[in-house]
């Protein structure tokens, strides 16, 4: 099985190479991580050539492109220092283009281009993360309209964008789960930032909903189909998750084997140690299994042949390796890695919120494993 890039896919990544090259970028993330801003310059950039484009259907104006052509600018950014993580909602336009109404889409295509934030999915509850039977978000038929009220919690983009699709559940039939195309200025909302550890260019936030009031034509899909709307499109957030856990770790592991073979300790190269041998083989070794993975399953899924679980089953693993991965170049770096603003303190902070982050690794333990024993019944 070939996964060399085609011609096409090279000059592709190539492009989004030269941007990265083009400036100081690095000096623009450490402010933009500092100071909790989204990297707008950059994400703008990224657009002008395409970026939000890759996925989309030529038939709304985008290049109609798969998964492979995704992971290989998914792999130059992060390879670069990219915070790719930044550009999670970009692609998602299978979803919106399924689910949509003609008006929504509209309001979505508007978007193209620009880099901005535009939407994000709010489910998850203070009482309901990854079990939705206890979710208490609900709308309410009175008078005409639709009224939305409860409280979101851990809402990645919630301070900014400037729409969300919200999950709900009837309060006269709490089996029906549901979902709004939420325009985030109506009376009734409030968002409150939250603190995290890490992914800082981005924001997260608490969402309360107080009788927002809605009309039937906000609902996003069917009614009653957003548990499995929701289940359905786990697989391409996920994937993007390991693309960028990856793309940190490489980049990680380029630094600190540049570095092995230029600190100079008793004479030589501390890269002609054993003991940083050993871990220099160790990264290697996990960076390659990544990439392997990574670009079977954008295959796989270009091809109609993607797993029930093997997007959990990347998601799970790229975090605890490229957790690994990270940690060594640290201790490679030793006291330049720990000290003044080297990126891979970043990237140390933001892999352990991807630990908890879409999806936690219990859950995509539970959904590998079932997967792979529901192959051998």
């Amino acid at each position: 099985m070939d996964f060399s890039l085609t011609e096409e896919q090279q000059l592709m990544a190539d492009t989004f190479v030269e941007l990265m090259e083009s400036r100081a970028w690095e000096t623009y993330f450490n402010e933009c991580d500092e100071n909790k801003e989204y990297p707008q310059e950059w994400v703008e950039a990224l657009c002008e050539l395409g970026f939000d484009r890759i996925l989309l259907p030529e038939e709304h104006e985008g290049l109609g492109l798969g998964w492979q052509e995704l992971t290989a600018v998914y792999e130059a950014l992060g390879r670069m220092g990219g915070p790719t993580y930044v550009l999670y909602q970009l692609p998602g336009w299978g979803t919106i283009i399924r689910e949509g109404s003609e008006e929504q889409k509209a309001t979505m295509l508007s978007f193209l281009g620009s880099g901005r934030q535009m939407i994000n999915y709010a489910m998850t509850e203070p009482s309901a993360g990854s079990n939705w039977d206890d979710m208490r978000t609900t709308y309410t038929r009175r008078d005409g309209k639709i009224y939305l009220n409860g409280h979101k919690t851990f809402q990645t983009s919630g301070m900014k964008v400037p729409y969300m699709v919200v999950m709900a559940r009837n309060s006269e039939d709490m089996s029906v789960y549901s979902e709004f195309f939420v325009d985030m200025t109506k009376a009734g909302i409030t968002r409150e930032p939250l603190k995290k550890l890490g992914l800082c260019m981005d924001s997260l936030a608490e969402i309360y909903f107080d009788d927002v009031e809605l009309e039937e034509k906000d609902f996003f899909g069917t009614e009653g189909g957003a548990f499995k709307r929701g289940v359905q499109d786990f697989d391409l957030e996920r994937f993007l998750v390991a693309l960028t856990n990856y793309g940190q770790a490489y980049c990680a592991f380029e630094d600190a084997a540049k570095y092995a073979n230029q600190r100079i300790q008793g004479k030589e190269a501390i890269g002609r140690t054993q003991l940083i041998q050993l871990k220099i083989a160790d990264m290697k070794v996990a960076i390659t299994n990544m990439r392997n993975m990574l670009y079977e399953i954008a295959w796989k899924s270009d091809n109609g042949l993607l797993g029930r679980g093997d997007c959990s089953m990347a998601k799970y693993y790229c975090s605890h390796a490229s957790s690994m991965v990270i940690d060594q170049a640290l201790q490679i770096l030793s006291g330049v890695g720990i000290t003044g603003e080297h990126r891979v303190q970043r990237f140390y902070r933001d892999i352990r919120v991807d630990r908890v982050s879409g999806g936690t690794d219990e859950m995509m333990i539970l959904a590998a494993g079932r997967a792979a024993l529901k192959d051998y019944r």
